[in-house]
């Protein structure tokens, strides 16, 4: 897919203002657009492009998985690398390459989805039939609603920050995409509810367009991804109805399923619990001092080993099982098991690494962004929002937070026979539901680590992010330097 970067220079524009990059433009990067997507094979080499395009480290490829990892509890930074120690410690510098390059990737692949957006309405071919345009502008609208609420959630302060969510988020562009300098703008900072209004759009729209099936023959986005990012938006937004709405879509098509085990999804690739992964392979992927192998791999894998898991985690793999569940256990003579433990090096003391991306040489495993059991854990936790109280909480909250316990807790009794039963929650164990919710909590935090989960999950929840306010200054990202410097209508985030 390395090919299409030269193609994608003639059109794709990095940033939103900073036309100093044409100036270092060759003539022959210079196509006029038509000539690029004006037939079928146009626009299927430029969405080719696209995915190319998220799978590049500083976004989905990787530090979507990386950064806000790091800024959480359940691991610690013991790289090198200056400015990823200044996420880690949350003082971010906006020169930061990391933070610029998030902005910077981001908007290049929502220009590439606006330029389609553009492009199809025009296409005059008869190879691209009105399938072909419907499947191409889903694709485009997934992207482009994908990127703007993963920019919206770091460069912004958190949902609720301002009464009306007026309060600043990122440059929305969604009309005609960048094709030459007579196209810049600059832009001002739109507010956080409008973002997210358009990123819902364009995700309601991508889920109408998209293929309705688990995993298509491209490994490309379908219906389910956009519901699993109309899920998580509704979590971040408080909307735990809806949210229970889009997981409950997700579940009931019978797409997907658990694996047998918790290291399932990372040991198959497009596993049946796999919604949507950024595909990595040994001659394609972020190399040895990117992404998310080299950081997560120790040096035994051929990775950096940058990113060591934490003894605060260690402790709440270790709470799964309670102390009423554990007494039983006890009594009965039983042995209980997380296995999630496999999933780090939890034998051996001086190597405190994550499993789940083993390949430090290679760099080929995937990069999962949507899976089944994230899907599970959060429509639990809109059930119980959703209730009046405890006694309200529907039977199917607790089934599938046990859905996803009894998967990696095994009980066993003396003769080797499964005893799951007994580390199942039922009606009568939680006092409130705040007690039910902090066990979902828990359960995620546990099942989705080093996935990039637990910061926004602490983040959407008002919880302390390393002692820190979720609204403090130095949890929000600053908007990149070279944005600033290049657009005098750009505002700057407090504290930098």
């Amino acid at each position: 897919m390395k090919i299409l970067k030269l193609i994608l220079a003639t059109i794709v524009l990095t940033g939103l203002a900073s036309c100093d990059i044409l100036d270092s433009q060759e003539p022959q990067q210079s196509l006029p657009t038509d000539e690029v997507v004006g037939d079928a094979s146009g626009i299927d080499n430029l969405v080719t492009g696209m995915y190319d395009g998220l799978q590049d480290p500083a976004i989905s490829g990787g530090n979507f998985n990386v950064l806000p990892e790091i800024m959480a509890d359940n691991v610690s930074w013991s790289g090198s690398f200056a400015n990823y120690a200044r996420q880690a410690s949350k003082s971010m510098l906006p020169g930061d390459g990391q933070i610029g390059d998030w902005w910077a990737i981001s908007y290049r692949e929502i220009n590439t989805a606006n330029v389609l957006l553009d492009a199809i309405g025009e296409i005059d071919d008869p190879d691209f039939t009105e399938a072909d345009r419907s499947l191409t502008e889903g694709e485009a609208r997934f992207v482009r609603g994908m990127l703007y609420f993963e920019l919206a959630r770091v460069f912004a302060k958190p949902w609720g920050f301002t009464g009306d969510n007026s309060h600043n988020a990122v440059p929305l562009r969604v009309d005609e995409g960048v094709q030459g300098v007579e196209d810049f703008q600059n832009l001002e900072r739109d507010d956080l509810a409008s973002v997210y209004a358009q990123a819902e759009e364009d995700l309601q729209e991508a889920a109408d367009l998209l293929p309705d099936e688990g995993i298509r023959s491209d490994n490309r986005a379908t219906r389910y991804a956009a519901l699993g990012y109309l899920k998580r938006l509704e979590m971040t937004r408080g909307n735990f109805e809806e949210a229970a709405q889009y997981a409950d879509e997700i579940i009931s098509s019978g797409n997907f399923s658990l694996t047998d085990n918790p290291a399932g999804p990372f040991e198959n690739e497009f596993s049946t619990e796999s919604i949507f992964e950024i595909i990595h392979t040994s001659q394609d992927n972020p190399g040895v001092n990117d992404g998310q192998n080299a950081f997560y791999a120790d040096t035994d894998r051929g990775g950096r080993g940058d990113i060591q898991y934490s003894a605060n985690y260690v402790e709440a793999l270790n709470s799964t099982v309670t102390e009423q569940q554990q007494s039983e256990i006890e009594a009965e003579g039983y042995t209980v098991t997380d296995t999630r433990e496999n999933l780090i090096t939890i034998d051996n003391e001086d190597v405190n690494a994550t499993v789940k991306f083993p390949d430090g040489v290679n760099n080929a495993d995937n990069v999962m962004n949507l899976r089944y059991a994230a899907v599970l854990l959060s429509r639990a936790e809109a059930l119980v929002e959703t209730a009046t109280d405890i006694n309200d909480v529907p039977q199917e909250a607790y089934d599938r937070l046990n859905e996803v316990r009894t998967r990696s807790i095994v009980v066993t009794d003396e003769d080797g026979l499964p005893q799951n039963s007994v580390i199942e929650f039922e009606d009568g164990d939680f006092a409130d539901r705040q007690e039910m919710i902090d066990a979902i909590l828990l359960e995620r935090r546990v099942e989705l680590a080093f996935e990039g989960d637990r910061f926004y999950t602490l983040k959407r929840r008002g919880l302390e992010i390393d002692g820190l306010s979720p609204d403090d200054n130095s949890i929000t990202f600053p908007i990149p330097q070279g944005e600033i410097d290049a657009n005098p209508d750009m505002d700057q985030n407090d504290g930098y």
